[in-house]
Formats: C-alpha cells, structure tokens, sequence
C-alpha cells in the first residue's frame, strides 16, 4: 500500500515532520476502506518523504503509539482497520471527556464564543440538511474542537485530541448526519443553550447524551464491519 504523501523539506526535527506528514496522509484515507492486506512500503515511504529510515522509524512508532498504524513482526506495517465496536468504544471515552470540556467550559466561556457557536450551525436550520450534511458534519468538528478549547483544561485537551483524530478519520458520516440531522441540530443548540447559561451540569449532561447517542445510533443503524 502505498500513502500519497508529500517530500518533507526542512531539515529541522524530520521526525516530527515526518510523523505529521503520514498522519496527514492517513486522515485523508477512507478507513472503511483499508484492507488487513495493504502493508505499507517502508522503502517507499521513506523516498517519498524523503528522509532516512531512522526518522521514519521514529515518526512510524509514534503513530503505532496511538494507533493509527501496527507493526507485525517479519511481515511489515499496516493501516489500522477500527471496527465497530472500536469506534462505539472511542466515541463513548469521548462523552466522557468532552461532559468534562463542557462542564469545564460553563466557567471560561465568553458572549463572542456563544456567537461563534451559533453562527457555525445558522446556515442549516431549516428542518432538513437539504443534502448538506456533509458540511455539517465539517460545522460539528469545529463545534466540539470550540468546547474543548473553551474548558481551558489542557491534559483533557490532549486526551480528547487523540480520539478525535480517530473519529475524524472515520468516514461513514455521510451515512450517519443525514438521517440524525434533525436531531443533532436539537442537540447542539441545547449545548450552546447550557453553556450561555453557564450551566456546568446541564452541559455535561447534554454533551455527553449527544456522543453517547451517536455511538448508539452507529450501534443500531450503521453496518460497520
């Protein structure tokens, strides 16, 4: 399997440089997709990046780390699949976390973050997504990236960042958002609702009974190897 990744330039930390690029490239890959036979070509990718197998290795690692890619001894290096019971998992550790952020947010929230709320999902409050959805589903990132922020709580930032990197790498949002458009646009507003009125336990609850309804929509309705 080969990434479409872009020749690192600077000289400067090729490690980390490297590590974004693949990343990069895996997010961009349509998960539903990969399959357990695609390894990656390390030779390969190290000329296309450019750089010596040393850093690759390091960025490559990293990646293992956090589970994007796996090692498998005599064999090579390969994109992780999620299942869905995987994605079930990481969206209910992320209700979890961003209740917290939520919470968390009611204190450090201002009138000018409330705006920025509401005016990421206005453009779409007819009743219907009006074949939208996938530019709301691009609103809803931004949304939840904005909460997370707002809790100023900088280790649940960097946990929850992981995990959503992950659900961003997912690709059956064009299946899930439109037929729960209706509903999510209900429950952002409430959300944004909670937070205007500096509620912390109001906007934990809503947060988390929003992700955990996803993750039971996903578990109902989404034939997800």
């Amino acid at each position: 399997m080969d990434l479409n990744v872009e020749k690192i330039r600077a000289p400067s930390s090729l490690s980390e440089r490297a590590y974004e690029a693949i990343k990069e490239s895996i997010l961009k890959t349509d998960v539903t997709k990969v399959n357990d036979e695609d390894r990656i070509d390390e030779r390969s990718l190290s000329e296309s990046l450019g750089i010596s197998r040393t850093p690759l290795r390091e960025a490559i690692n990293r990646l293992v780390i956090e589970g994007f890619l796996k090692v498998l001894p005599r064999k090579g290096i390969y994109v992780v699949k999620k299942t869905k019971k995987e994605i079930i998992e990481i969206l209910l550790v992320r209700a979890v976390l961003e209740g917290m952020a939520a919470r968390l947010a009611t204190e450090h929230v201002t009138d000018e973050e409330i705006e920025k709320m509401k005016e990421l999902f206005s453009p779409f409050c007819e009743s219907s997504s009006g074949g939208r959805f996938i530019k709301y589903a691009d609103a809803n990132i931004v949304f939840h990236e904005l909460v997370l922020r707002t809790s100023q709580c900088g280790k649940l930032i960097e946990l929850a960042g992981n995990l959503f990197d992950h659900i961003r790498w997912i690709r059956f949002r064009t299946i899930v958002f439109e037929d729960r458009f209706t509903k999510m646009q209900k429950e952002h507003m409430a959300i944004i609702e909670a937070l205007e009125k500096q509620d912390p336990g109001l906007a934990e609850k809503r947060m988390r009974s929003h992700i955990e309804g996803l993750a039971k929509y996903i578990e109902e309705k989404v034939d997800f190897p």
